[in-house]
């Protein structure tokens, strides 16, 4: 980022600051088609899209909100015409949530809504954590049945497969098995967090310490040292359950095998992973969970899980599951799957005009993209060379170069070949429209 000076005179900036997370056009375009791949197959899957505003009042956010750090997230403003408190969207869950209470009582269940946009957060300054976040989500509220938590999960695995990731795995796991260790403990809220921290960040030593202190039942800390242990293939869950004692933690396991059944029967199971260790937003989840991650990347590709009582804050008890994919992670994953992948191949035809009056530069212009055809002029009198260069490092295929003669040809310029070809305006808007 370059600093700021202001100038000698009128107080101007002569330097500007780079902006946090620019996307540079070669990396929108290809966010933009990552965006439209994923809509597409949620479109396909039958989810509508909503699109909730990016500043409301605070009050929508903070009542999905279970901590004080949480809380500590949102940007927040006031509003100086009313003085209500307003918030940056930080999440969109909270908002669907709060649409569907509002805007959907009529509405017959399930429902499918989808969602994509941007999302700020406060976060540490930490080299490479973005406050702005790009995501792109679903959301499947009023079923109860796993098979609306393994809908969840076929629909990220085929959003990530069309997006073009290739071999990834999503990790699955149960809050409620973790619930029911807990029960009957009688733990203070202080030693409780300490205990989910440690467990939730697989800290063996710290975990060891902290149950050696804890008035717990030596059975109940041997599963919980256990705990970060019980993560692999779906035999995991059959592990568990010569374990545990806990009926509830007994029912989340087998709510969590009824799920995996209902993912096998997409023929998606491969793709899966247990970890029962795994126990993130104990106090916001209420059931699976789940994340995607790349071999090659430390950061999820995607977050969902099941949320059956955050719509009774808004006013409407209702089940819900859904999930939300990280678009920069996921195009992060793709460049390091691919460093050497070529971006979008060059397309459209750059119109450059010799001639005295612009109109048949318009008309060229205009009937190349009525063709469907990606189309710019040159604003600027240059060189050929000069134009024809401009035109590669734009991203065209092709140049069409109209000569000072009116009612001459026109010229059709291979950008990739360098080669020329002699055509009227109406062949040479049907041999790019054709090859476009």
């Amino acid at each position: 980022m370059s600093s700021l000076s202001r100038g000698d005179r009128g107080g101007l900036y002569r330097e500007v600051p780079a902006g946090l997370g620019d996307l540079l056009p070669e990396a929108a375009a290809r966010c933009h088609a990552v965006r439209a791949a994923i809509l597409g197959v949620m479109a396909r899957w039958g989810y509508r899209p909503v699109v909730p505003p990016l500043l409301e009042y605070a009050e929508a956010f903070t009542r999905a909100l279970s901590s004080p750090a949480e809380e500590a997230s949102l940007y927040t403003l006031v509003d100086r015409a009313t003085g209500h408190a307003l918030a940056i969207r930080s999440d969109f869950t909270p908002q669907v949530a709060r649409l569907v209470a509002g805007r959907f009582q009529d509405a017959t269940l399930p429902l499918r809504l989808c969602y994509e946009g941007s999302a700020l957060r406060h976060v540490p300054a930490q080299r490479g954590r973005s406050r702005e976040l790009h995501q792109a989500g679903a959301e499947l509220l009023g079923v109860q049945d796993p098979e609306a938590d393994a809908e969840a999960i076929a629909l990220t695995v085929a959003c990530l497969t069309e997006a073009g990731v290739g071999e990834f795995k999503v990790d699955v796991g149960q809050v409620e098995f973790y619930k029911g260790i807990l029960l009957g403990t009688d733990l203070s809220p202080e030693d409780q967090d300490a205990l989910t921290s440690a467990v939730a960040r697989k800290d063996g030593s710290d975990l060891s310490r902290l149950l050696g202190d804890l008035p717990i039942p030596d059975a109940k800390k041997h599963l919980l040292a256990e705990l970060p242990l019980l993560a692999g293939g779906v035999e995991v869950i059959g592990r568990a359950e010569a374990l545990v004692e806990s009926d509830h933690s007994r029912a989340a396991l087998a709510n969590l095998a009824r799920v995996v059944d209902f993912v096998d029967a997409h023929g998606l199971a491969h793709h899966l992973t247990v970890d029962l260790g795994e126990i993130r937003g104990v106090d916001y989840h209420t059931g699976v969970i789940f994340e995607a991650f790349v071999h090659h990347l430390g950061v999820p590709l995607c977050r969902g899980g099941r949320y059956d009582r955050l719509l009774e804050r808004y006013g409407r008890s209702l089940p819900a599951t859904g999930f939300s994919l990280d678009l920069l992670a996921l195009m992060e994953a793709l460049h390091l799957a691919a460093p050497g992948a070529p971006g979008a191949a060059p397309r459209g035809g750059f119109v450059v005009n010799f001639r005295p009056q612009r109109g048949d530069a318009l008309a060229l212009a205009q009937a190349l993209r009525a063709a469907g055809v990606r189309s710019a002029r040159d604003l600027i009198r240059r060189p050929l060379e000069d134009s024809l260069t401009h035109a590669r490092a734009e991203g065209f295929r092709w140049a069409a170069v109209l000569r000072p003669a009116a009612g001459s040809a026109c010229v059709l310029v291979d950008l990739a070949a360098g080669s020329e070809e002699a055509l009227t305006p109406a062949e040479l808007v049907r041999r790019v429209a054709e090859e476009n």
